[in-house]
């Protein structure tokens, strides 16, 4: 899945926690995975690359869904222990997780080399992708309608994982939310580096956890290490719906210049870098713009889930009674 940001993170302590989800690792089948070169490479992250591989047909001749095989990349700013660490972490998550709205697990192995390989569903698009398609094409933000379905269905997956798995996912953004067809499904993605909740949801199980995630849609208690909890895929999710209104990357530049090709050079000396990280947990201003009454609630809704005091923000079930008392846009 495409990423935006190259950096080196810290690693949480996945070495105490491997053993209770990945215990059934093992017992998955070996599956024979073309080279790189033989697969269409869909997108890319912090160590790894994610390749199409178009399955052959059924005996009986009728076809069978394509996969998407997420696998380490060579050049890595992150070792490859820790991204072997990580990738079989995320497979023992989506073996035992299963929700409409969470990429499936379609299994879990390693090369001659002993490389690891995660096998999921193929998810098509990724809403970063569309999210620049639209630049490029110059058609303004998403229609409510598609805010809306892509909200929801964020939503669900986090009532799930928050209030059944008590599972934090821990890198909300949008090169993480796969998009079916013209939004008739949405899913989440990238579980490498999610988080065991408390019962309660109060805090991170293990304390000695660190919330990682992607620095501009980090909410303001990780940036200031304070105790992390659901409330941090909330902002985060607010973040994804901003994204959607706006087409920018959270924090990383002032809208109003970027609307003027002519006014914005990436490599002017006036982008202040650390003043624009010095924005990070916090919530970024929406355009001044006139829209119609069908975004108000979703304007309401980012604005709520993007407060830097995680106390006034939603949960994942209230934010998604909420949306569900609206009619459907």
């Amino acid at each position: 899945m495409s990423d935006v940001t190259t950096f080196s993170t810290p690693v949480h302590n996945l070495k105490k926690t491997r053993v209770s989800l990945n215990d059934s690792m093992s017992s998955s089948p070996m599956i024979n995975i073309p080279p790189s070169p033989f697969l269409k490479k869909l997108g890319w992250g912090t160590g790894i690359s994610v390749y199409l591989y178009e399955r052959s047909p059924k005996g009986d001749g009728s076809g069978r869904s394509p996969w998407a095989v997420k696998k380490l990349y060579k050049k890595s700013v992150v070792s490859a222990e820790v991204m072997s660490e990580r990738l079989e972490f995320e497979a023992g998550i989506l073996k035992k997780v299963h929700h409409p709205n969470i990429v499936g697990f379609r299994g879990y192995s390693k090369d001659k080399k002993g490389s690891p390989y995660l096998i999921m569903e193929n998810g098509e698009k990724n809403l970063y992708d569309l999210i620049e398609a639209r630049i490029e094409e110059n058609k303004g933000h998403f229609p409510a309608k598609h805010i809306h379905k892509v909200a929801v269905s964020i939503l669900s997956a986090l009532k799930y994982l928050h209030t059944e798995q008590k599972l934090l996912h821990g890198d909300i953004k949008s090169a993480n939310v796969l998009v079916i067809g013209d939004f008739d499904s949405v899913k989440l993605c990238d579980f490498g580096v999610s988080l065991k909740l408390k019962d309660d949801l109060s805090g991170l199980k293990d304390p000695d956890d660190r919330y990682i995630g992607t620095p501009a849609w980090s909410c303001m208690e990780a940036i200031e290490s304070h105790p992390i909890t659901d409330k941090a895929d909330i902002y985060a999710f607010g973040l994804v719906l901003w994204e959607m209104i706006t087409l920018l990357v959270p924090h990383t530049l002032d809208y109003e210049s970027s609307e003027d090709e002519e006014s914005f050079d990436e490599d002017a000396e006036s982008f202040d870098e650390d003043a624009s990280q010095c924005l990070f947990g916090t919530r970024p201003p929406l355009p001044d713009c006139n829209f119609g009454p069908e975004y108000q609630p979703l304007l309401e809704l980012i604005t709520t889930c993007t407060d830097e005091n995680p106390d006034l923000r939603p949960s994942a079930s209230l934010g998604l009674e909420a949306l569900q008392s609206i009619d459907t846009i």
